[in-house]
């Protein structure tokens, strides 16, 4: 018997492609809910890769993008979220953002135990995990030598239903648990295969989103957007122009304002949300290599 991705090999591109080793870390969320670890690993690797996945995603829709930087030299290390992926947690159900960067820290933490002191750290985040990684480079710069945002959420856009927000609030104090409209899957990607794939792969949701989850995801977008200025650390901002789920036009604010000496912004007019699954997606992640070998300290990039 097949499984259940075998249809779409060769049509999307982490169809068929996993993180070799998976819980190969013991790790709980604050809630005290196992929470499900990932890598490639590298006894002695250029720099560490931490992946962040996106709102309702796992870890291995972002497998192929963790392939290629393995076989850059890097080790790269992914973890899924309360609720997603194979984590414990109610699917669907998003809590506190700010718990999510604490969960993600920890594991950050406990992982480099695993490698030679002073190895190089980087952080990738696509849309909510973009804002997790946010959120982690302002909470300990210090041992965070860049990150690489792909279509983050940074901010809830002042035009976005004012109203609706209200609404969302209210019925968050006697009903959270109600759902609001399902998710338009085709407003992630151009390959229709994709959306076809997210539907039926059982590690991700793509049921309709609780009041909740709506008012914990704005609840975390208000707390970075009035932070998010303030990182200093290197920083590349990815965003495609035909994104209808993040605001362009912030991205590329946060990138003219934030306080990083050392910030770029990358802009595709004709791709969407989901980076990862997009064309562009090898020529980016081309680049993306160029802009970590060019960040790493002077004696590993000698062996480049």
């Amino acid at each position: 018997m097949s499984e259940w991705w075998t249809q779409y090999v060769g049509k999307v591109q982490n169809a068929g492609v996993f993180f070799p080793e998976e819980n190969w870390l013991g790790l709980t969320s604050v809630n005290g809910l196992k929470l499900m670890t990932y890598r490639f690993h590298r006894d002695i690797p250029k720099a560490l890769v931490f992946i962040f996945h996106g709102m309702f995603g796992e870890s291995n829709e972002s497998s192929h993008v963790a392939k290629f930087l393995y076989n850059e030299g890097y080790a790269v290390l992914s973890m899924e979220q309360e609720g997603h992926g194979k984590s414990e947690g109610k699917k669907g159900a998003v809590g506190s953002y700010r718990a999510m960067a604490h969960d993600s820290m920890k594991f950050i933490h406990k992982a480099i135990k695993f490698y030679p002191d002073s190895t190089p750290i980087f952080l990738i985040g696509f849309s909510m995990g973009g804002t997790i990684t946010a959120m982690l480079s302002l909470l300990k710069p210090e041992i965070i030598s860049g990150i690489l945002l792909l279509a983050p959420a940074l901010g809830v856009h002042p035009e976005f239903e004012p109203f609706l927000r209200k609404i969302v609030r209210c019925l968050n104090c006697c009903c959270g648990c109600l759902k609001l409209k399902k998710f338009d899957g085709n407003l992630l990607s151009r390959n229709t295969d994709y959306i076809k794939y997210i539907e039926i792969n059982p590690y991700t949701y793509s049921g309709k989103m609780s009041v909740r989850t709506a008012v914990n995801t704005l609840d975390g977008l208000n707390e970075i957007q009035e932070q998010v200025n303030n990182i200093t650390v290197p920083v590349v901002l990815i965003q495609g122009g035909v994104d209808k789920i993040v605001s362009a036009d912030m991205n590329e604010n946060f990138i003219k304002d934030c306080k990083s000496r050392d910030a770029e912004y990358w802009f595709y007019e004709n791709m969407f949300h989901d980076i990862y699954h997009e064309p562009e997606i090898n020529e980016i992640m081309d680049r993306c290599v160029d802009w970590i070998n060019s960040r790493l300290p002077h004696d590993e990039a000698e062996i480049l």
